[in-house]
């Protein structure tokens, strides 16, 4: 009998569970707090691999222009507790154990917005307020089922090969709710698109998701750029053709990633962990060993932008110092010429917040 058929009945128990609590949510028997400052909440249904991350990054990269902004994330998998701001500490404090992963790769990237975390997102949000009075906008990240709080606009990230509507709670499937809680997300995204999705693929997925009208829907896809530098070895070394690859990931998906790599490199060997591993210096000591002893010069060792806040931002870089490092850089592009019109929703509610608050 399929695994799945026999862990269903766990799914529906887990998925009525989730649906209880957000009934309760809904229904005013618990409380939600709802910020008095515009605020931006970006999740998803399924347990990792959606591409959330870089959508955050294009909000905070859109939106930093013109207004002054904050992140404001739990903090997976850090070892610290409660409110934690990254511009205040010091380089030798910034690290994935201080701030987790994610928000390390955004205060990395955009170290001139405040990037927070706090696994308590009510107390986090009035602590930014608190601090900063002049902000205008916090997007809280991987939020989705943390009905504590409210955000205004709420986006939902649900990945085109594995949309939320052909899934199944946990521990059947990979979602932390039963797919009918989409209904309450004001935007939807599919992200990981085919670059050439067709306007009938798109109707097919439009038709599976079975939005209310209410919801506004886009496509994405992960636009892959050169690879970056990240340690001084790399920045001496030349790539070329005959470059050979050592991929090293601990992302829920790397697939795609392989497949872009595959098009112009040979992979000669991928290691993968599971999402979020904190790498150990053994690991690197045997990839060393393994792929790099006699320096070869056509060969690389490259990760993702994830994965590297674990391996730059820690003591493991010195295992890696003689090892030509690169990071490969990946950002969301909208299909259908519909950056347009998000653009546009975006401004449109930043625009009523700023005259209901006045």
């Amino acid at each position: 009998m399929n695994t799945r058929v026999l862990l269903y009945p766990l799914s529906l128990i887990y998925g009525s569970v989730a649906a209880i609590r957000r009934w309760l949510y809904r229904k005013g028997v618990l409380s939600a707090y709802q910020p008095p400052i515009p605020t931006i909440g970006v999740g998803n249904l399924a347990v990792g691999g959606t591409g959330k991350s870089p959508h955050v990054e294009y909000l905070v990269r859109l939106l930093s222009e013109h207004y002054t902004i904050a992140t404001l994330s739990r903090g997976y998998k850090r070892k610290t507790k409660g409110f934690v701001l990254a511009n205040e500490l010091s380089p030798n404090e910034l690290s994935a154990e201080t701030l987790g992963d994610e928000p390390l790769q955004f205060f990395s990237k955009f170290p001139h917005i405040k990037v927070t975390v706090d696994e308590k997102r009510k107390e986090g949000i009035e602590e930014l307020m608190r601090r900063f009075p002049d902000l205008e906008c916090i997007i809280l990240d991987d939020c989705y089922q943390h009905l504590q709080v409210k955000p205004q606009l709420n986006i939902l990230i649900t990945e085109y090969k594995a949309p939320y509507a052909k899934d199944y709670p946990m521990p059947a499937g990979r979602l932390r709710e039963f797919r009918s809680a989409a209904r309450y997300a004001d935007i939807v995204i599919v992200s990981k698109c085919p670059a050439e999705l067709t306007e009938e693929q798109a109707s097919e997925m439009r038709k599976l998701l079975r939005l209310q009208d209410s919801q506004q829907l886009f496509f994405s896809t992960m636009q892959y750029s050169d690879w970056q530098a990240a340690n001084e070895c790399a920045k001496n070394h030349q790539i070329s053709t005959q470059t050979e690859v050592v991929l090293l990931t601990a992302i829920a998906h790397p697939e795609p990633l392989i497949a872009y790599l595959s098009k112009k490199h040979k992979i000669i060997h991928h290691y993968h962990f599971a999402d979020h591993h904190y790498f150990a210096a053994e690991e690197l000591e045997e990839i060393k060993r393994d792929y790099f002893t006699d320096s070869p010069e056509n060969r690389v060792l490259i990760t993702t932008e994830k994965d590297s806040m674990r391996l730059i931002y820690s003591k493991l870089s010195e295992n890696l110092e003689n090892i030509p490092l690169y990071v490969q850089p990946i950002k969301p592009l909208f299909l259908f010429e519909g950056e347009a019109q998000f653009i546009q929703i975006l401004e449109d509610y930043l625009r009523n917040s700023r005259t209901f608050a006045n």
